[in-house]
């Protein structure tokens, strides 16, 4: 008698609202794959993507340059480059965007922000990424079932080989995580993706975050700097010693190591009960800006508000003051307005 393959299928109607939370588990997103104006977009380079996934390389979008110059300031990028991007993986301003990555959350929050900063309002990130959807693909549970017996077969049951890999053969397609093509889809078309005013509220530029350093020396208890890359975390030695108003704060106390996500919501709050969210914050990371775009996502996340991160890094942050006031005023002039 022939075996019949039953192939686990998703028909769940799914409405997709402007306002989704910054972060959605696997169980919702797992309902957005195929669907029509949702893209999945690795933010990374990576060997297994979620099926009809766009890699755009978060790194290439960086806005300061080895000698430490930000050319559309507080922008990571300049918006053109970010037009020619996303127009060539055929990304439009209405479509929803799933964004994720393999490295908690950094590089997928880092493009979160780029995007809300240039007007693009529908999108959340994948909590987990890839191993999340891995676990509750019911298809892969069948193919890794499948590979399993074929790998204990010898070669003298040939035949029952041959049955078994049928069946591989048919799930493949189906599966919702595969092998990364270094090709494009046939299927995706070059678009003309445009950007308009944005969100600059969380962003912070040079200038903005030695403005709220200068009112904390000047005695303002109103607002907090967050380092989010102590020392520690870079070189391995203690915190060191810091100014009134500056908090060393971890990064890594947000992520659940080994499962490639944040923590809880309960965990985070648990986590941030010393800050009080009435507060002005900054964050800063002398590495990167990803560290501290990530965490001012997790914090927006458990309901921090008024928070800004600083998109450059500390190369950027001992330049000269003239050099950042005029990239500043070629950003607000060519492209921040309202096209």
């Amino acid at each position: 008698m022939k075996k019949i393959l039953i192939l686990v299928l998703f028909n769940i109607n799914l409405v997709l609202y402007a306002n989704e939370p910054i972060y959605t588990d696997a169980k919702v997103a797992i309902q957005m794959i195929g669907k029509n104006n949702t893209v999945f977009i690795s933010t990374e380079k990576m060997k297994n993507i979620i099926r009809g996934s766009r890699t755009i390389n978060i790194s290439s979008l960086f806005s300061s340059s080895i000698l430490g110059k930000m050319p559309c300031s507080p922008l990571y990028s300049c918006p053109m480059e970010v037009e020619k991007q996303l127009s060539k993986f055929g990304i439009k301003r209405d479509d929803f965007l799933v964004l994720y990555d393999n490295s908690f959350g950094v590089y997928a929050s880092t493009l979160y922000t780029l995007l809300e900063s240039l007007g693009h309002q529908n999108m959340t990130i994948l909590n987990g990424g890839v191993e999340s959807i891995l676990k509750i693909d019911p298809n892969q549970k069948l193919y890794d079932k499948y590979m399993n017996e074929i790998t204990n077969l010898t070669k003298k049951e040939e035949s029952s080989i041959k049955d078994i890999q049928k069946k591989l053969d048919i799930l493949k397609p189906h599966l919702l995580i595969q092998k990364q093509s270094l090709k494009l889809s046939k299927s995706v078309k070059k678009d003309s993706y445009q950007i308009k005013k944005g969100n600059l509220n969380f962003l912070l530029s040079v200038n903005g975050l030695k403005e709220l350093v200068s009112r904390v020396e000047a005695g303002d208890k109103n607002i907090t700097i967050v380092d989010s890359c102590p020392m520690v975390d870079i070189v391995g030695d203690r915190y060191g010693s810091y100014e009134v108003g500056v908090t060393p704060f971890s990064w890594k106390k947000l992520i659940e190591v080994g499962e490639n996500k944040i923590k809880s919501k309960e965990e985070l709050n648990t986590l941030f009960k010393s800050f009080p969210k009435e507060r002005q914050y900054a964050l800063y990371c002398m590495e990167n800006s990803n560290k501290a775009l990530f965490m001012m996502t997790v914090m927006r996340y458990i309901g921090f508000n008024k928070i800004k991160a600083f998109t450059g890094n500390w190369s950027v942050w001992t330049r000269d003051k003239v050099l950042e006031a005029d990239s500043i005023k070629k950003a607000d002039k060519i492209y921040i307005k309202e096209k």
